[in-house]
């Protein structure tokens, strides 16, 4: 292959390992950080693709999209992107890119991704109208994944399903989804539980209506009254639902899954606590005209390794008891250890329970210090890797450690990976 690819990149480095990789896959390429260099090569009829970060220097370079679609209709762009929101994602598919990737990413993903777009040739659409910031926060590859089922969502009036566990985000997600649509608030029809089989026929049969159907706790009657006048009607519709709360009738769920977009458990994303920690402090602090508060790195580690059952409902109530009992000041790892297992009471707090019970398995065993704090080491660095897929920056973040100290304590446990 000889296709030349045109990056736009501001971070010297990163240039660097891209120009290597692209030319290691076969690709020529051009590489700048300057986005009116790059606008003047797709000028002058060069380049196959481009292959562009959003934020260059301050600059948003999404805004010069319409000038690249204008010089190059048939040319696929990638962009890349740090910051890792549903409205970036959302943002980026509204102006029309291939792909977005939010970094860090796989070079491998990257090259895979190149060489699908340059055989797809993706056809131009119009962009959507323009969405408001939302509030779904997260870096992790299964909150991304939402953003992306979301942007596309978002393109067409297809029924949607909303699938999650409570307090996972289900109602962001349809916010989310609405205002990309640009849905008014006038046509929205928000049926809950509360509603007769009578009053959910009547709303969805009228005219111009776009409806949103809360199926928790839903009977039959109901969801037996939303199948028959979806067949007579031309609403559009996204229903939300837990993941096992509720048996939903075939015909419905037929009807609703022309597009289905699930919105991950808290437990399965981690890594994006620290974050959602940081925007729900601020939220709550807006909330009460107060400081935002602060949590130390020992608070911040009890609540990343707590379990959430409720999700981030659940995070956000143990954050407001937070902002309640400490207001002003840094919270530290006793006071969030106390919220935590007051929100479960008669259960130990997860971090307290786990480290009793090893404690009594290393009595029992009679086993050295040492050689339970290795074992524990070689656990977290593994399940730290598994979880970063093998990238030990990322690692070492889960971690609280800088990669040399990561690969320090690989080497001294003898994993190798």
């Amino acid at each position: 292959m000889s296709e030349t690819i045109l990056l736009l990149e501001d971070d010297e480095g990163l240039r660097r390992i891209l120009s290597r990789a692209l030319a290691t896959a076969g690709y020529q390429v051009r590489a700048t950080s300057v986005p009116e260099t790059a606008l003047k090569w797709i000028r002058e009829g060069k380049g196959a693709l481009l292959l562009a970060d959003v934020l260059l220097d301050g600059h948003n370079f999404l805004e010069d999209l319409p000038s690249v679609h204008r010089l190059k209709p048939d040319m696929p762009v990638i962009v890349m992107s740090a910051q890792t929101t549903a409205s970036m994602a959302i943002d980026a598919e509204n102006s029309r890119v291939f792909e977005y990737l939010p970094k860090p990413f796989d070079l491998d993903d990257l090259t895979r991704c190149i060489a699908d777009a340059l055989k797809q040739q993706e056809s131009h659409r119009s962009p959507a109208t323009p969405i408001e910031r939302t509030g779904l926060v997260g870096q992790s590859s299964a909150i991304q994944a939402t953003y992306k089922a979301i942007a596309r969502a978002a393109r067409t009036n297809a029924h949607v399903l909303v699938i999650g566990e409570a307090g996972s985000g289900k109602r962001q997600v349809a916010e989310a989804l609405l205002q990309a649509r640009g849905t008014s608030k006038d046509r929205i029809r928000i049926l809950t539980a509360s509603h007769s089989a009578q009053q959910i026929f009547a709303d969805s049969t009228a005219q111009g209506s776009v409806l949103w159907l809360r199926l928790d706790r839903w009977g039959m009657a109901q969801q037996n009254a939303a199948r028959d006048a979806l067949d007579c009607s031309g609403a559009s519709v996204i229903g939300t639902v837990g993941d096992a709360s509720l048996e939903i009738d075939r015909g419905l769920y037929a009807r609703l899954s022309e597009c289905v977009i699930s919105v991950p458990k808290l437990r399965e994303r981690p890594e994006d606590i620290p974050a959602l920690c940081d925007a729900l402090l601020l939220e709550l602090a807006k909330r009460d005209n107060g400081v935002v508060l602060d949590l130390d790195p020992k608070a911040r580690a009890i609540f990343s390794a707590a379990d959430w059952p409720g999700n981030v409902a659940a995070l956000k109530s143990a954050l407001s008891q937070l902002t309640l009992q400490v207001r002003g000041r840094v919270a530290g790892d006793t006071e969030a250890s106390a919220v935590i297992a007051g929100m479960n009471p008669g259960v130990a707090a997860p971090e307290t329970e786990f480290a009793v019970g090893l404690a009594r398995q290393i009595l029992n065993q009679q086993a050295g210090r040492q050689s339970a704090v290795d074992e524990l080491d070689r656990a977290l660095l593994t399940e730290a890797l598994c979880r970063a897929g093998g990238n030990r920056s990322r690692a070492a973040q889960l971690l609280g450690f800088n990669r040399n100290t990561l690969a320090r304590r690989l080497s001294e446990l003898g994993i190798d990976v």
